[in-house]
């Protein structure tokens, strides 16, 4: 996994050198540089609109991504940012993300506390042996506070 960071980390920069420089031959430097701007300021727009969209879910983590990815110069990663735009593609990767995280769970015998939003209350989903258990979570009763000393 390093190693693929790592050769990401190289193969990017050197990729998006080279794609810059075929845009720039096309069109030439300063339409190149205004679509460079153009999709900065799209970036931190969508940045923007993302960070103050409640509830934040895998939905708005995409949105924050693709923000980003428009905000980093480079025409690939414009590319991948203006695609995270669109909600059919971002409704494919919730599920395939979502599918890969429950497998993790599965194979990791993981619980999963999280917060019910319609109910109010805190449940609880076990991932173990196969099966997945979900309920609510009762608290205990709160234990007997001592009777704390008077001054006088």
């Amino acid at each position: 996994m390093a190693l693929l960071v790592v050769l990401l980390l190289i193969l990017v920069p050197v990729a998006e050198l080279y794609v810059a420089s075929l845009v720039v031959n096309a069109i030439g430097f300063g339409p190149a540089l205004l679509a460079l701007l153009i999709a900065l300021v799209l970036g931190v727009w969508v940045i923007r609109i993302a960070w103050r969209r409640r509830p934040r879910g895998a939905d708005t983590a995409m949105l924050l991504l693709a923000g980003v990815l428009l905000v980093l110069p480079g025409y690939i990663t414009d590319v991948v940012g203006l695609v995270l735009l669109l909600p059919p593609v971002r409704a494919v990767l919730k599920v395939w993300i979502g599918q890969r995280v429950d497998r993790r769970l599965r194979e990791w015998n993981l619980t999963v506390l999280r917060w019910d939003d319609s109910s109010g209350r805190l449940t609880r989903t076990d991932y173990t042996s196969g099966d997945v258990v979900t309920g609510e979570v009762v608290p205990d009763d709160p234990p007997e506070e001592p009777p704390r000393p008077q001054l006088r």
